[in-house]
């Protein structure tokens, strides 16, 4: 797997965990924390890796740098815009901490689809999946605008920005498994039935 020039990977490692009842992103799925797997997927492909994180103690040895939410308080929208609005490059690869199976060639097809949009999301199952996708900094200004305004709707800025929406055909050029690719663990059997997968 290449690495991609001009590409940062942000991890959001903020949420609350309610349903789970502890930190998602350091439940293990085989022998790795499912941090450790998406930190890895996003070395390959970026080059540099963002965590966004309230704990930074807990989470900085799996990326490069830690920021905060810069307009705290508004669930991962937050995340976004402070991952994007710190990277180092215009486009960044952002993704959730809970996402076990992330893969390097879904996020290859995100890059490869990005030439003329501010965003690529992957549209799965009849709804997009905002946080395995790429966005760049010509977002920031509209995220920014709806977080002032308290609209924390994570796809609420598509409409105003140039979305590449990635069909599930064009997806499984790259990868066979969609299914398995875009789970997340938000519970406990979650988290059984991500072992019975891996």
């Amino acid at each position: 797997m290449m690495q991609m020039t001009g590409i940062s990977g942000i991890i959001l490692a903020g949420g609350k965990n309610a349903r789970m009842g502890t930190e998602k992103a350091l439940l293990k799925v085989g022998p790795h924390f499912i941090i450790e797997h998406v930190s890895y997927i996003l070395r390959s492909v970026s080059e540099e890796i963002i965590i966004v994180t309230s704990e930074p103690d807990k989470y900085a040895r799996y990326g490069d740098r830690t920021v905060k939410d810069i307009i705290a308080g508004h669930g991962p929208l937050s995340g976004i815009h402070a991952g994007v609005a710190s990277a180092g490059h215009h486009f960044a690869l952002v993704t959730a901490c809970d996402m076990p199976f992330v893969s390097a060639g879904l996020a290859e097809l995100l890059v490869n689809n990005a030439a003329g949009y501010d965003a690529v999301v992957p549209f799965y199952r009849g709804f997009p999946e905002p946080l395995f996708a790429l966005y760049s900094k010509s977002c920031l200004k509209v995220i920014e605008e709806l977080l002032r305004h308290n609209l924390n709707k994570i796809t609420g800025f598509y409409e105003r920005v140039k979305v590449n929406f990635l069909n599930e055909q064009k997806m499984l050029e790259a990868e066979t498994d969609l299914d398995k690719i875009f789970f997340n663990v938000n519970t406990p059997e979650d988290l059984k039935k991500a072992q019975t997968m891996l």
